[in-house]
């Protein structure tokens, strides 16, 4: 029996940090001890507890405890005897004043295989880097058949507005600036290129930056994959909106978007990230934006189909390999929201099609991406590191 340690000390993003923490829990719980830390219910400083201790592994998501040092200036996490998993749910580039962090027994799990690469590139202190996609969970696993859905096409996810983005690039140094927009501008033209591809590109023309300060460039533009994201997000959303199909936008800040104004578009205020399976289970066909992650997947695609909702995304590397186009999903170019636009209609009108793939797809997410695969693939991390 193995020992976890594992800790919620942030409360963001509809509290989806401590549901994959808990779902984590929860399934290594059934044959191993879990201790869970939660920065809700005890001060930080109660975690000096745990310095001498020993565990397996320890996890976090999005973790800010690389940096936390000691009064003697040592690294808190150190002081565990117990090798150190943070959770990476972004690109890599969000986290560099973590990841450059020198831990002795630093181990990442990310969500795409062009991050798994970034960081083995660029934070060779890192002892080994693993890609897991998260995911969610059937929230009526009992139920047999189709379930009724009064959702025509479901989005789920914030609204951040480019033009106020763009402000924000305006503010930043003018050099940093120049670069940012050429970054967007290259991303733009090519969906499939991921920002440190195109700011690499840029090297021949950018004297300033060094090999070894490549991360710390790709930080200082974070601006440019928030950009990228916020403008292709309302780009498909708006032309899904004129077309007339039914819509249902759940998130934050889409009641400031004018998307929101159209008659065919609903919105349904931010809830908890765990409410949101009770969206999927309603929606008829669910779509996927990817958030630039171009070889990784989303939670949202699996939760759309445990959930028995038709997943409709973009395309990446890790997708194509687990599931076929028109089979247990379907796949849409970003590029073309014209496309897209028609492939919804048809799936709404052939329902025989769209529940076919719909039930497919519920079989797949069932046989191999729960929770529970998800723990055992962990488990197979911290046996290789043991090893």
């Amino acid at each position: 029996m193995k020992q976890f340690l594992l800790f919620q000390l942030r409360n963001v993003c509809y509290n989806s940090y401590n549901y994959f923490s808990d779902s984590l829990a929860k399934e290594l719980g059934t044959n191993h001890t879990v201790t869970v830390f939660s920065g809700e219910k005890e001060p930080l400083e109660a975690m000096e507890r745990f310095a001498g201790q020993r565990f397996d592994a320890m996890v976090d998501f999005n973790s800010n405890l690389p940096k936390l040092k000691m009064y003697d200036d040592a690294y808190f996490l150190d002081q565990i005897h117990a090798p150190f998993f943070d959770f990476i749910l972004d690109h890599p580039l969000y986290h560099h004043d973590m990841l450059k962090q020198p831990l002795k027994n630093f181990h990442v799990v990310c969500l795409d295989e062009n991050h798994k690469t970034y960081i083995e590139t660029y934070y060779p202190h890192i002892a080994s880097v693993h890609v897991l996609p998260m995911t969610g969970e059937d929230i009526a696993p009992k139920q047999e058949g189709y379930p009724e859905k009064n959702i025509d096409l479901l989005f789920s996810g914030s609204y951040t507005s480019p033009g106020e983005v763009a402000v924000s690039i305006e503010k930043i140094p003018s050099f940093m600036g120049k670069i940012t927009k050429e970054l967007i501008h290259a991303m733009k033209k090519d969906p499939a290129l991921t920002q440190e591809a195109a700011l690499r590109a840029m090297l021949p023309d950018l004297d300033e930056i060094v090999e070894e300060l490549f991360p710390l460039h790709m930080q200082a533009c974070f601006l440019a994959d928030t950009y990228i994201r916020a403008w292709r997000r309302e780009n498909l959303l708006t032309s899904l909106a004129k077309s007339g199909i039914s819509t249902t936008l759940c998130g934050n800040g889409w009641r400031k978007s004018s998307i929101a104004d159209f008659q065919n578009v609903s919105v349904i205020d931010d809830m908890d990230f765990k409410d949101t399976f009770s969206c999927f289970r309603r929606a008829k066909i669910t779509l996927n934006l990817m958030p630039e992650f171009k070889a990784g997947a989303h939670d949202r695609v699996y939760s759309a189909m445990l959930n028995k909702s038709l997943c409709l995304t973009d395309s990446s590397l890790m997708l194509k390999k687990q599931f076929s186009h028109g089979k247990e999903l379907v796949f849409y170019q970003v590029r073309q929201p014209e496309m897209l636009c028609e492939t919804v209609k048809k799936l709404l009108l052939d329902e025989e099609k769209r529940i076919e793939i719909t039930e497919n797809g519920h079989k797949s997410a069932q046989a191999e991406h729960t929770w529970a695969h998800r723990a055992k693939n962990f488990l197979q991390f911290t046996d290789n590191i043991h090893a």
